[in-house]
């Protein structure tokens, strides 16, 4: 039988990744969620959720674009975005000059995932595209940084209703590494391209080999342990992640050790004895 690596929470027991309430000799950690803080963790979750099922429309959708047109002829090519249909997702993408924004493409998902390209569409944008798009802009030019060469970018509504949040997303080239660092939320207004906040959801450019270079011949590692110390809560990222590499993480924060699997974001609280 195989050897299994697996990094769960029993490797995280002598881990002192909490913090004490203040006044109280009581860890955080044991402490169950409140209301609010579970709301917290399953709305972060939710939109770790948007933000792949976007990515991956939007992956796919660039792909089959390129099948169909020579790049070089839309040399105002300023980007797309991704947004819900009445069944699936939309990918458009768009030319800019300084008096409009012209559609090159619209890429419609069915119900079924089944894509539809319409080259150069007959429409004009709607004002959510274009407040979209125009996010999509001003948010490269604040939430790039030193941790990647390639950066995808996934435009959501905003926890304010007034604000979209553009998801800038560190890249690399390789399958088997996971791009823990350099990813940020910009937020944006809606009205006007205005940043109203940068978040950084990590402090480091963190990339881990989901290989291993010291796992043993025949190991498989079934789960990454990553600390997180931005928040008490796992970022959007860490669900995104969980997603799209398809291997759960155990993130730990001053608030105790999070399971973040499919998407889910779940909290691991100490029992009365110590154990998990």
């Amino acid at each position: 039988m195989k050897a299994a690596v697996l990094l769960t929470l029993l490797m995280l027991m002598g881990c002192n990744a909490t913090i004490a309430k203040k006044n109280s000799a009581v860890p955080m950690s044991a402490v169950p969620l409140t209301a609010e803080e579970s709301a917290t963790a399953a709305r972060v979750s939710e939109v770790g959720k948007e933000i792949f099922a976007r990515d991956i429309r939007t992956a796919e959708a660039s792909d089959l674009l390129l099948e169909r047109i020579y790049p070089g002829n839309y040399p105002n090519f300023v980007g797309w975005v991704a947004y819900p249909n009445q069944e699936d997702y939309t990918v458009s993408f768009y030319e800019k000059n300084p008096e409009q924004v012209s559609i090159i493409a619209d890429v419609i998902y069915d119900k079924n995932g089944i894509p539809e390209i319409s080259i150069e569409p007959k429409r004009e944008p709607s004002q959510t595209e274009i407040s979209m798009l125009n996010a999509r802009l001003a948010a490269l030019e604040n939430g790039v940084n030193s941790c990647s060469h390639h950066f995808n970018t996934v435009v959501v509504p905003g926890e304010n209703e007034e604000e979209w949040d553009v998801f800038i997303l560190a890249a690399n080239m390789d399958p088997h590494a996971v791009q823990i660092g350099g990813h940020t939320k910009v937020s944006v207004s809606k009205a006007t391209p205005t940043i109203t906040r940068t978040t950084p959801l990590s402090k480091s450019c963190l990339v881990i080999n989901k290989i291993g270079g010291d796992v043993p011949e025949g190991a498989e590692i079934h789960m990454l342990t990553v600390s997180h110390v931005l928040s008490a809560y796992p970022a959007e990222t860490h669900a995104y992640l969980s997603l799209l590499h398809t291997i759960p993480f155990a993130v730990i924060t001053e608030r105790g050790v999070w399971l973040v699997k499919d998407g889910n974001i779940e909290f691991a609280p100490k029992t009365k004895s110590g154990e998990r």
